[in-house]
């Protein structure tokens, strides 16, 4: 098990790290199998007291799981990413189990059945996800700004369109600020 740990904007202490490598090499005992652990801090501010972001993924075969949390403190931030991946976790393990029992053809690997379990109580299992609502709407060409001057009228975080030249593009509002776009290859 590889573990990563970097530091945006802020200098990792031995200290810090120390204590995230103790910590995150108790997470194989709930998840075995587990091949990179990659833990990045990011210092929002140039300020001592800026908030601290924590980003902790997974990498086991071909699953990732991760988990974001922002807090003053680094070790509180990292404290509680984890207790966030533990309830990832017991929700990855449970879908797993569950499609086992249901007789779908994704095999549950015995390391997984032979895992230590978690120490926090498993959520409830979540229904499956059903459709609810279709929506239609008159599709007419029109540019990206004006497409994005509609999203902003509809109070939407994105907005679905066809261009002048008859491609279907999507245009959303960024966390960060400013907009994307979405658009198929050519």
């Amino acid at each position: 098990m590889n573990i990563t740990i970097q530091g945006h904007s802020m200098i990792i202490s031995q200290r810090l790290e120390k204590y995230v490598r103790a910590k995150a090499d108790k997470l194989d005992r709930y998840l075995p199998g587990i091949e990179d652990i990659r833990v990045e801090f990011t210092r929002e501010s140039s300020k001592h007291d800026a908030p601290k972001s924590v980003e902790l993924t997974i990498r086991r075969g071909r699953t990732l799981l991760r988990v974001e949390e922002h807090n003053t403190d680094p070790f509180a931030a990292f404290d509680a990413a984890l207790d966030k991946m533990y309830h990832r976790i017991a929700r990855y393990k449970g879908r797993r189990i569950d499609r086992k029992r249901n007789g779908s053809t994704i095999p549950l690997d015995a390391a997984l059945e032979e895992a230590e379990p978690l120490p926090i109580e498993a959520p409830p299992a979540e229904p499956e996800p059903k459709l609810v609502r279709i929506k239609t709407f008159k599709i007419v060409p029109m540019s990206v700004e004006e497409a994005i001057e509609q999203m902003e009228l509809l109070g939407h975080d994105f907005f679905f369109f066809m261009d002048e030249d008859g491609t279907m593009k999507v245009a959303y509002r960024r966390k960060s600020g400013g907009y994307g776009l979405l658009q198929p290859e050519k």
